[in-house]
C-alpha cells in the first residue's frame, strides 16, 4: 500500500508538470487574431467563402461557411435562386456538376442535387440529414476547408510533430507512474494469477498515455500565418463596409443577381442573415456571435455551463451547501474505503477511488467558490449577444427553466454565458447593452439593468 501510494503521488506531481506544459504549449498556439484594415468595398482576394470564414472566424471554419458557398455556387451561375413567395425560395441546380470546384464546393454541389426534383429543391428542405449522418457531413466539409486554407499559406496545424514530441515524451511519466500504482494496490488474492505482469502494466500505461495525448488534439486545429493574418485583416475591413450597410443584412438569397460574390462572403463574415436564414444548411449559431462591441469586429466563442465549472450560477449560501453535500459523504465514503482497500479486488479499487476523488475535487471546488463569493459582488456591462431558455425536465414531472444570457464586455474571444432565473432575465433579450450585478466567481446573477439597444449588428457565424 505504501508503494502504491508513493507511485500515486509521484504520477499527480508528473501529471502536473505536463498539465502545466500542455497550458503553456496551448497559450504560444493560440491562433492571433487579426485587425481589420479601412472599411473598403474591394475584395480582399480570390479566396472562396468557407475559407474567409475560416480565417475570419479565430481560425474554426463556422457553419455559416456552408449555405455561403451555396451562395457563391449561385453568384458564379453554377446554381439559381427563385423566389416562389413572400418568404419562400427554390433553387435551381443543373443535372451535371460544373469542373473546376473545390472539394467542399462539390460537396454542397452534390447535396443540393441529390435533394433536387426535375431540378429545383426548396430551400427548406436543404438539411443535411440525420443527426449522426449530419455530423459527417459537416466534418467532412470542416476538413476539406481547412485543407484548401493551409495550401493556400493562410492557416497551419495547431500542433507541429516537435510540439506533440515534447508532449508525449513529457506523457510517458505520469501514464507509467499511474500504471504502476495500479498494479501496486494490494489484492485480495494471494495467487499469482491476480498480479497483471509487465505486459499488463505496459497495456495500462499505454491506455493512459493515448488518453492524455488526445486534449491536446481535441483543442482546435488551425492556427494563423502570417499570410493568412493580413488576408483576414483585408477582409475583415470588407465586412466592416458591409456591416455599415443599413439595408445588407436584410437582403434575401436572390439578391446575389445584385451584390454577386460580395453577398456570399457577407453572409460567411456574419452580416447577411436575410440571404442565410432561408437556407436550412446554417442556422443562427448559438455558440458563436459576431460582435464590435469594445471597438472593433470579432467572433466571440460561448459557452453555456451546466456542470462545470462546478456551482457555475448558484447563489453563495446555495454554492457552500451543495459543496458540503458533495464532501462530507465522500469524507466518509473514503474513510470507509481506506479501510477495506486490501479486501476489495484491485479493480474495484480503483474504481472506486478515482469516482470518490471526483466527487470530492466537484464538492471542494462548489464550496471554496461559494465561500469566496460570500459578501462579495461586482458590475459587468456589456452586450448581450445570446440569450438561450434552457428547460428541464423533472423526474417528479415538473419542470425547470433557466435562461443563459452571453453577455460579452469587449474583452478576449470567449465567454460563459450568465444563467439566471427567467425573473432576473424578463425583458433582456440579444442586442441590448446591460450591466449585471454578479458574484465574482460563480456569476450568480443579482440585477440586470437595461442601458440600451445596440447598433452593431451581430449574427452567428
Amino acid at each position: 500500500m505504501t508503494d502504491a501510494a508513493t507511485l500515486g503521488i509521484a504520477a499527480a506531481v508528473a501529471l502536473g508538470v505536463w498539465l502545466l506544459v500542455l497550458a503553456v504549449l496551448a497559450v504560444a498556439t493560440h491562433a492571433r487574431e487579426p485587425r481589420a484594415t479601412p472599411a473598403t468595398m474591394t475584395l480582399g482576394g480570390d479566396e472562396p467563402p468557407a475559407v474567409v470564414n475560416l480565417i475570419t472566424n479565430d481560425w474554426a471554419v463556422g457553419r455559416a461557411a456552408v449555405p455561403a458557398t451555396l451562395i457563391d455556387l449561385a453568384a458564379r451561375k453554377v446554381v439559381a435562386f427563385e423566389r416562389v413567395a413572400p418568404e419562400r425560395f427554390v433553387v435551381r441546380v443543373p443535372d451535371r456538376r460544373p469542373v473546376g470546384l473545390t472539394h467542399y464546393e462539390a460537396q454542397v454541389y452534390d447535396h443540393v442535387r441529390g435533394l433536387a426534383s426535375g431540378g429545383v429543391v426548396a430551400c427548406e428542405a436543404l438539411t443535411t440529414g440525420p443527426k449522426d449522418a449530419s455530423k459527417r457531413w459537416w466534418r467532412d466539409f470542416r476538413i476539406a476547408v481547412s485543407a484548401d486554407a493551409r495550401q493556400r499559406g493562410l492557416s497551419r496545424p495547431r500542433w507541429d510533430r516537435v510540439q506533440l514530441g515534447v508532449l508525449g515524451l513529457v506523457a510517458l511519466a505520469p501514464a507509467g507512474l499511474a500504471s504502476g500504482a495500479f498494479a501496486a494496490l494490494p489484492s485480495s488474492s494471494s495467487s499469482k494469477s491476480d498480479d497483471p505482469g509487465v505486459l499488463g502494466v505496459l497495456g495500462v500505461a499505454a491506455i493512459l498515455w493515448v488518453a492524455l495525448m488526445a486534449i491536446p488534439r481535441s483543442l482546435r486545429a488551425e492556427r494563423d500565418t502570417v499570410a493568412g493574418l493580413m488576408t483576414a485583416s483585408r477582409w475583415l475591413g470588407i465586412r466592416a463596409q458591409l456591416a455599415g450597410d443599413d439595408h445588407f443584412a436584410d437582403q434575401p438569397p436572390t439578391a446575389v443577381a445584385i451584390w454577386d460574390r460580395l453577398l456570399s462572403y457577407g453572409a460567411a463574415m456574419g452580416v447577411a442573415p436575410g440571404a442565410v436564414r432561408p437556407l436550412s444548411m446554417g442556422a443562427e449559431s448559438e455558440t458563436e456571435a459576431w460582435t464590435a462591441y469594445g471597438g472593433r469586429w470579432r467572433v466571440v466563442h460561448i459557452r453555456y455551463p451546466q456542470r462545470f465549472p462546478p456551482g457555475w450560477g448558484r447563489g453563495p449560501a446555495a454554492a457552500v451547501a451543495v459543496g458540503l453535500l458533495w464532501v462530507i459523504p465522500g469524507a466518509f465514503v473514503g474513510l470507509v474505503l481506506v479501510a477495506r482497500v486490501p479486501a476489495l479486488p484491485r479493480l474495484v479499487g480503483l474504481a472506486s477511488a478515482a469516482i470518490l476523488l471526483i466527487a470530492l475535487a466537484y464538492g471542494a471546488s462548489t464550496f471554496w467558490s461559494g465561500a469566496s463569493d460570500i459578501g462579495r459582488r461586482r458590475t459587468l456591462e456589456g452586450e448581450v449577444l445570446r440569450r438561450k431558455d434552457v428547460v428541464t425536465h423533472n423526474d417528479s414531472g415538473s419542470s425547470t427553466t433557466a435562461v443563459y444570457l452571453a453577455v460579452y464586455d469587449g474583452r478576449g474571444s470567449e465567454l460563459r454565458a450568465l444563467r439566471c432565473t427567467p425573473q432576473v432575465a424578463s425583458g433582456i433579450y440579444a442586442g441590448e447593452e446591460v450591466r449585471a450585478t454578479i458574484t465574482p466567481h460563480l456569476a450568480h446573477v443579482y440585477s440586470l439593468e437595461r442601458l440600451g439597444p445596440m447598433v452593431s449588428i451581430h449574427t452567428g457565424s
